[in-house]
């Protein structure tokens, strides 16, 4: 291994490294800079930019040294045949288009001008909705899961496991109570580092004490759950030394004195020392008025009061208040006392009952604190003894956080456990949309099959607001869900493990890029071209209608044949479109990968119903008329488009609305021209013809004549 500087990880410099590629076979040398960031975008995700840096940095690294070019002239680049991407540790790779058309995560800034930089919230999410965690190392451990989703046969198994055990109705007052404990669970890895540096508040002891104490219910509760990894691993795991570092705390820390003084104070009983000296302390007041009044029976029958005080750099001093024969300095002098100092009206002394006090006494609160110091650093050396300890029970209570937060919301909203297989299929009977189904009542579930050797590929027609873009988004989302490990929203489903979900769904339009939208939408189908498996999925929503039509048909329908033509290692495709063409054209092979489906509806007299139901076949029609006038389109225009599509379906000439008048105005500027091809124009008819002619003519007429 070797470690490189952090200079080569800079975004800008990696980002121009990536683009300054010239030696790659698909990369036609007579690109402009433009064209090539277009090329490159499809290959490389920049918006991903932790793969940006690294891939900045290994080319130069490569290049520095010339592997494969060792020997050659320096003038000789490193050949740089292709830039493919991989994911580490099982992790299913999705991208920031698809966490965006899915819904998977979505930011929500404030409404507030004045605060919309200083951070966003997560909006209408499938997070945002599954997020149930009661502690924020839970909640933060969750969003990791969301966003590496795994293909780990072992992990998702396990977490199923434990999904349905706390799923289970006879476990809930377990998962109840552990649920209460864990709201206690802290992030104490930044206490632990500022007890390594001696800066410990009250706070982060508090903090420390409560996630401990919690911890220790949690395993003694997880003993009782015999089935599920996580918890046998805080059963045998959290071992006496938690126990040791809790009772320690309790013992030693008075936090109500601690909170009270914000200070570390130590509880009675701990150091008989420290009691001593917390007995004295808390004795001087009385002591101190009885030294106070001694002094006084000492001094001059005008002064009729006098206290003791405590002064940290001064030690204990006699104050007397000022009378009225303390008019000038020389006044303060008294015998047997040493003027200090004047303040506040009040004379301050040093008597030799206080020089007493101080021999006897001394910095009494100083060394009450030193000590108490003291012992507050000897606990904090056997708690960061433990940090590893202390460390996993974050590591555990966050991934049991996790498992009853998806266990509650499966519970809560009918979900079923999904059965995870090697075969390259997906099998979902009843399938919902898990955002949709809660704002939608009632919700029409759907199901999908895609086998092995057939179905493959589904293509999708039907009206508009059908529901075609739904059903994309809820296999989606399903085939999501399960590879992290959660239920899905079906009856049931048997998933295949899958590598990458692609979507040309939404389109994340920004001035940032440069890019146009539709150049956008083919970014992301050329990255579902390059890089898509046989146990990829891809949605497809309605591509090709940015451009002319012939032009989008012919790229949608070349995708779909490359892909047809990998036979059985075809990946599973779903397409929704209006380009009907793709059908009556016959454009597609005819092959059992390939299977078309559309949504039913129903025509009832004039009104057209949604059934949502996803049936074999295919429409003719768009039905974008009717869809029309449910928007709001005046009448008149809806029967004017349904007049135009029957013109250009029956191949016939579309005429102007008001075609009879001009008929007529045609008709009789024909008979004017045939009458002037008529004339004599050697003879006067011609005068006489256009003094006729401009004296019947209105204005409009002479602007058309």
């Amino acid at each position: 291994m070797e470690i490189l500087p952090s200079i080569d990880f800079s975004l800008e410099i990696c980002k121009r490294r990536i683009l300054a590629l010239n030696v790659l076979p698909s990369l036609p040398q007579h690109y402009t800079e433009t064209e090539r960031m277009m090329h490159l975008g499809s290959i490389v995700p920049f918006e991903n930019t932790n793969m940006v840096k690294a891939t900045g940095a290994l080319i130069k690294y490569i290049d520095k040294k010339r592997i494969g070019v060792e020997l050659e002239d320096i003038e000789t680049k490193v050949p740089i045949l292709a830039l493919k991407t991989f994911s580490l540790e099982d992790a299913m790779m999705i991208d920031e288009n698809t966490y965006s058309a899915l819904q998977i995560f979505q930011k929500e800034s404030h409404p507030s001008a004045f605060k919309g930089g200083s951070g966003a919230k997560e909006g209408l999410s499938l997070f945002g909705m599954m997020n149930m965690t009661k502690s924020v190392i839970g909640s933060r451990l969750l969003r990791v899961w969301f966003r590496r989703p795994t293909t780990n046969m072992d992990v998702l198994k396990q977490r199923q496991k434990a999904i349905a055990f706390f799923q289970s109705p006879q476990n809930a007052e377990n998962t109840t109570s552990i649920q209460e404990c864990l709201k206690h669970i802290k992030c104490i890895s930044r206490t632990l580092v500022r007890m390594a540096s001696a800066q410990a508040s009250i706070g982060d002891w508090q903090s420390l004490y409560k996630t401990v104490y919690n911890a220790i219910y949690i395993s003694n509760m997880c003993k009782a759950i015999p089935d599920v990894q996580i918890a046998q691993k805080i059963a045998r795991d959290f071992s006496e030394d938690l126990h040791r570092i809790a009772s320690l705390i309790n013992k030693i820390v008075d936090f109500d004195d601690s909170t009270s003084q914000n200070r570390f104070v130590v509880k009675p009983g701990v150091d008989e020392n420290l009691d001593e000296k917390k007995r004295t302390y808390n004795g001087l007041p009385d002591f101190m008025t009885k030294v106070a009044q001694e002094e006084l029976s000492k001094l001059d029958a005008s002064i009729t009061e006098c206290n003791i005080l405590y002064l940290p750099q001064l030690g204990y001093l006699l104050a007397i208040p000022r009378t009225e024969q303390m008019k000038e300095e020389k006044d303060f002098e008294m015998e047997g006392l040493d003027f200090v100092f004047f303040s506040d009206n009040t004379a301050h002394y040093k008597s030799a009952n206080t020089r007493e006090l101080d021999r006897l006494l001394g910095d009494t609160l100083c060394e009450i604190t030193d000590h108490e110091t003291a012992i507050m650093h000897r606990l904090q050396s056997i708690v960061l003894e433990h940090t590893d300890l202390l460390l996993k029970v974050m590591e555990y209570t966050a991934e049991l956080d996790c498992l009853i937060a998806l266990s509650v919301h499966a519970k809560e909203n009918n979900y079923a456990c999904p059965e995870m297989t090697e075969e390259n299929l997906l099998s979902i009977k009843a399938g919902r949309h898990p955002l949709q189904e809660i704002y939608v009542t009632p919700f029409v579930a759907n199901d999908t099959q895609v086998d092995k050797e057939k179905s493959r590929m589904k293509i999708l027609t039907g009206p508009n607001a059908s529901g075609k873009s739904v059903y994309l988004k809820q296999v989606g989302l399903i085939v999501f869900l399960a590879h992290i490990g959660s239920f899905v929203p079906a009856e049931s489903a048997t998933i295949g493990i899958t590598e990458r979900i692609f979507t040309r769904i939404h389109t994340r339009e920004t001035v940032s890029v440069g890019l146009s939208t539709f150049m956008i939408d083919l970014n992301q189908m050329a990255s579902a071209v390059q890089f898509a498996s046989e146990r990829s999925l891809i949605l497809i929503d309605e591509f090709g209608k940015g451009t002319a039509t012939v032009d989008g048909l012919s790229l949608l329908t070349a995708c779909l044949k490359y892909w047809l033509s990998a036979g059985n290692r075809c990946p599973k495709v779903l397409v929704s479109t209006h380009f009907h063409s793709i059908i009556q054209q016959k454009l597609l092979p005819l092959t059992p990968l390939l299977r078309f489906q559309t949504m039913e509806t129903m025509q009832n007299g004039d009104e057209l119903v949604f059934l949502y139901q996803l049936v074999d076949g295919y429409t003719n029609t768009s039905y974008a008329c009717h869809i029309a006038a449910l928007a709001g389109i005046s009448s008149d225009l809806v029967q004017r488009g349904h007049e135009i599509l029957d013109l250009i379906r029956n191949n016939k000439a579309v005429k102007r609305k008001d075609s009879k008048k001009n008929e007529e105005e045609m008709q009789r500027y024909c008979g004017i021209v045939n009458e002037f091809l008529g004339l004599d124009f050697e003879s006067a008819d011609v005068t006489l013809f256009m003094k006729t002619l401009l004296t019947s003519q209105t204005g409009q007429d002479q602007n058309r004549k």
